[in-house]
């Protein structure tokens, strides 16, 4: 008896030992992974800050904004040397150069411009768009969105069109606030908005921030040139895409709206509602990853930059 008695306090001894010596690898594990996110974190942070100060010089250096500043090219730049462990990957997205969403609504009253603008967007034969009809219905729907009242535009929907699904809710009647909301608009399906095989995301050419409805000619993709004006072909808004980047050119695209009349392709009868267009920018994107080892931690912070250059971050994500 002694010697069972013997042999099971040893086994016990031994469950407990390793459970022991498990839990202590389990708490080294999550300590490491707590310093380790922590390091990642402060790496993510100082990528925002380095990008912010950047963004808030330029604005007290110059008054219009292009791809040759040095906040367009962070993603260029390596900060290898900065910290003793971990990266730091750094961008910086200019969303004036995007169609502004909440522009649709202007001062109350439905924006023609933006509304042309983003219809031909959508009509481009870029996107998960059928036809006219389609994109037509999509932007009325936007419209209907965005307004305060209850009356449907001819191919929109209000209230009583979006609690009529399961489930059910109501219409926002205000400016919408994330870009992902545009996934409750009636017409706006995941391809359209995530882009499918062969198609380009809507996500990518549009913003919440934003609503005097004005583009910055001098960061807006191809695509959106296009939008400005049906005559301007795919060959058009590449060549002004090219003479844009050339630093010899940096100069004109201070000085004017139509500088792109400069542009030695240009037609001179092809013309850009001056009243859609800027050159300087007022919201950005920054995102900025961490990493260390295998870890990885991406933080994006949207910022406004007010009068001489002052920054305010709107808000911050953490993934």
């Amino acid at each position: 008896m002694a010697l069972l008695v013997t042999i099971i306090i040893i086994s016990l001894l031994i469950v407990v030992t390793f459970e022991f010596g498990r839990s202590m690898r389990q708490h080294y594990l999550a300590a490491a992974n707590l310093k380790s996110g922590e390091q990642l974190g402060a790496i993510a942070r100082s990528g925002i800050a380095i990008a912010s100060a950047l963004l808030e010089q330029d604005g007290k250096d110059a008054s219009f904004d292009t791809f040759l500043d040095g906040w367009a090219t962070l993603e260029l730049t390596d900060f290898s040397g900065l910290f003793e462990e971990g990266g730091l990957k750094l961008s910086v997205i200019d969303l004036s150069g995007k169609v502004q969403i909440n522009s649709l609504i202007a001062s109350g009253a439905i924006g023609t411009g933006t509304r042309e603008i983003l219809t031909n967007l959508l009509i481009s034969g870029e996107f998960a768009v059928q036809d006219e009809t389609e994109a037509r219905g999509i932007v009325d729907s936007l419209v209907d969105w965005l307004d305060t009242d209850d009356m449907e535009l001819e191919f929109g929907a209000e209230s009583s069109y979006y609690q009529l699904l399961s489930p059910g809710y109501a219409c926002q009647n205000g400016p919408m606030n994330f870009i992902d909301d545009l996934l409750l608009v009636k017409g706006i399906t995941r391809a359209l908005f995530y882009g499918v095989e062969g198609k380009k995301a809507l996500k990518d050419y549009v913003t919440v921030y934003g609503d005097d409805g004005k583009i910055n000619l001098n960061t807006a993709a191809p695509e959106v040139i296009q939008a400005l004006n049906p005559q301007i072909t795919r060959e058009l808004a590449a060549s002004l895409d090219e003479f844009r980047r050339q630093k010899e050119n940096q100069d004109l695209l201070s000085e004017a709206a139509a500088w792109y009349l400069n542009v030695p392709s240009w037609p001179g009868d092809v013309v850009i509602d001056a009243a859609s267009l800027t050159m300087a920018s007022s919201y950005f994107s920054i995102v900025a990853e961490g990493s260390f080892d295998t870890m990885k931690r991406k933080v994006t912070a949207v910022i406004r930059r007010a009068q001489q250059g002052k920054i305010i971050e709107l808000n911050r994500r953490v993934e």
